[in-house]
């Protein structure tokens, strides 16, 4: 049965090519001469229609139209069509009209009579073809209208990516949606149509016109749409019933891959108010060093917190250099198991090795070192939670300050050529553990790149602000919130962030090798803070609740050791461009071997298990202090 059923479904094709073919010849005769056939022609409008039919499926079966799907009938497939068409209507026009009054007593096919039946033979061929694709395609629209009404989605962008969208919708009718219209702000397209549906008017007008057509869904169809543009959509809806969903932007999209089912509900990264950065780490500088890209091909990486948000990031990214091997180095057996599988499944012929360590063993990092003798350390390693560490103060410095110290320390003697020590902004005239944890682990590791057992090892740290969601960061948390039904809460309605994208944070960690000199702190140009509580509204709007009233926002007041506003410099440092125009260098002290030595041991003698949080306070702040050769700004 099965085999039978394709030779019926071609012989059926056949036919109806050739019922075409030949009444189409033949009615083309009839037009021309209005009903009424006289010798010389009368002959042939009997002949050529039935030499139409063999010839025709001839010449198709050559072009290769009966291997053809006819309920998949689509351009590619009226392009061959139409070759085909007209490849045998240009092959009769030569033979009748050049060959036969030569040989025989024939006048040729006239013509008039050879161009309408070339159109109306492509017309009904395509016409049947079309009528196959809708046969299917419409009971299974039909069915899903009746069990479930289609949603009625208004397309704002009348563009190309608008165009495929219809397309794609009217290919699959299982999405079960109904474009209305499109919105563009291009004055020349309002009142047109794009694949038959008409540009409605301007984005601003997008309430009245959704309310006016039923809308229950907007999808912005424009890719390279700015922050600003998105902002402006979001707040045109807020308060309203409308649900909102985006394409993703040009870098985002695949060629291979359909558009619809891309489109997502708009993330918060939409509206942060500037362009994500995207660095280009194969560019060449001005610098001693070569692209990042050539210093990470064939070369062995460690990563010290490869499961954490930021280095499992970076691991992303670094496996697409093609190093020669991945160290993924973590205390937390998960969460390295879960990137060392991510990564053998995207990138199965990179060899990878999970290392399960804590960075304050010192003789087990040693024996690591000795063994696979990384060249380049990215250290991402740290606790990061700001009033767990109020909490925590001793654990704070242990792991953030004093195994980082370590880690440099023992960085020149196994052969590391660059080590790169990720960073915060908490880190800036801190006011808490885990942003005092931080600028001492920076100052001690810039102060290891003036010991003269440092050798050829380049240090850097890297800088950046608050990680868009990254664990325990913000953006989760209201989502969490939201979830259960609220209340969102700030902390302070006047607080502010920088934030970034995991991309962006990792990038710069990696593109900081072509830029960098040892004991150069670098940041990334990150914009303007973002406020949380806009942050808050934003999330709830894009959520499809009212802030305020179907989700609150609840003021908390600022926890322990948190600041209202955060900056990217201390008081005492200066910034200066690097040779990359979106990373500046920061200009501070770097601690000479005397003042680290002095304030190390200042350190280890405060981590005293019986001493308050008080007084380690006080004695973290003196190593600061002989670390910078100034009274520190940080408050307390």
């Amino acid at each position: 049965m099965s085999k039978r059923l394709p030779s019926f479904y071609r012989l059926a094709q056949l036919g109806l090519d050739g019922f075409i073919a030949g009444s189409v010849c033949f009615l083309a005769f009839l037009i021309r001469f209005e009903g009424e056939i006289y010798p010389p022609h009368e002959t042939l409008a009997w002949l050529l229609p039935l030499l139409a039919i063999p010839g025709r499926l001839l010449v198709h079966g050559g072009f290769g139209l009966y291997q053809q799907v006819w309920r998949l009938f689509g351009l590619r497939d009226f392009i061959r069509l139409l070759n085909a068409v007209s490849f045998y209507s240009l092959l009769v026009l030569v033979i009748t009209r050049l060959l036969l009054p030569r040989f025989t007593a024939f006048t040729g096919i006239p013509l008039g009579v050879a161009a309408i039946d070339w159109s109306f033979c492509l017309m009904g061929m395509v016409a049947v073809r079309y009528a196959r694709r809708r046969s299917i395609q419409q009971p299974l629209w039909r069915k899903s209208r009746h069990l479930f009404p289609p949603k009625r989605v208004l397309l704002l962008g009348a563009g190309m990516a608008g165009s495929l969208i219809v397309q794609e919708v009217r290919q699959n009718p299982h999405l079960n949606l109904e474009i209305v219209g499109f919105l563009d702000d291009d004055a020349t397209k309002i009142g047109r149509r794009v694949e038959g549906i008409k540009v409605l008017g301007r984005t601003g007008q997008l309430l009245a016109i959704a309310q006016h057509h039923q809308i229950q869904e907007i999808l912005i169809a424009m890719p390279s749409a700015s922050a600003e543009q998105i902002r402006r959509i979001v707040n045109l809806t807020s308060g309203t019933t409308l649900k909102l969903k985006i394409l993703p932007g040009q870098s985002e999209l695949l060629q291979d891959r359909s558009l619809t089912p891309q489109a997502r509900d708009i993330q918060i990264q939409d509206i942060l108010g500037r362009t994500e950065v995207r660095l280009n780490l194969s560019q060449d500088f001005a610098t001693p060093f070569p692209p990042a890209s050539e210093q990470i091909g064939d070369r062995t990486i460690l990563i010290t917190g490869a499961g954490g948000t930021i280095g499992s990031e970076i691991c992303r990214q670094l496996a697409r250099l093609h190093p020669q091997r991945l160290l993924l180095l973590g205390r937390g057996e998960n969460s390295i198991f879960t990137i060392e599988q991510e990564l053998k499944r995207t990138f199965p012929h990179l060899p990878t090795t999970p290392l399960i360590a804590d960075i304050r063993q010192t003789q087990r990092l040693e024996s690591l070192l000795a063994q696979w003798r990384p060249e380049i350390i990215f250290h991402a390693a740290a606790h990061k939670h700001v009033p767990l560490m109020e909490h925590n103060p001793s654990e704070a410095l242990e792991n953030n300050t004093l195994a980082s110290a370590q880690l440099a320390q023992l960085a020149p003697h196994y052969g590391v050529k660059t080590f790169v020590m990720i960073s915060t902004d908490k880190a800036v005239d801190p006011c808490n553990f885990m942003g005092l944890s931080k600028r001492l682990a920076e100052l001690f590791v810039k102060g290891v790149s003036q010991h003269p057992s440092s050798g050829g090892t380049r240090f850097l740290v890297v800088r950046f602000g608050n990680v868009l969601g990254s664990r325990g960061s913000v953006v989760p948390i209201f989502q969490a919130q939201i979830a259960r039904g609220g209340p969102v809460t700030v902390t302070d309605p006047q607080m502010t962030r920088y934030f970034m994208t995991t991309p962006e944070a990792s990038q710069l960690v990696l593109q900081s090798l072509a830029v960098g000199e040892s004991g150069q702190t670098l940041i990334l140009d990150m914009g303007q803070p973002v406020r949380i509580y806009d942050l808050a509204e934003q999330m709830i709007q894009l959520a499809g609740f009212t802030p305020g009233e179907e989700i609150a926002i609840e003021i908390t007041g600022l926890r322990p050791g948190e600041k209202l506003h955060e900056s990217l410099i201390c008081a005492s440092e200066q910034t200066r461009w690097t040779d990359h125009p979106q990373i500046m260098a920061v200009l501070g002290q770097v601690p000479t071997l005397e003042a680290w030595e002095q304030a190390m041991t200042q350190l280890k003698t405060a981590l005293n298990p019986k001493e308050s949080p008080e007084a380690l306070w006080q004695s973290a702040q003196e190593s600061q202090k002989i670390l910078e050769g100034r009274n520190p700004s940080g408050c307390r």
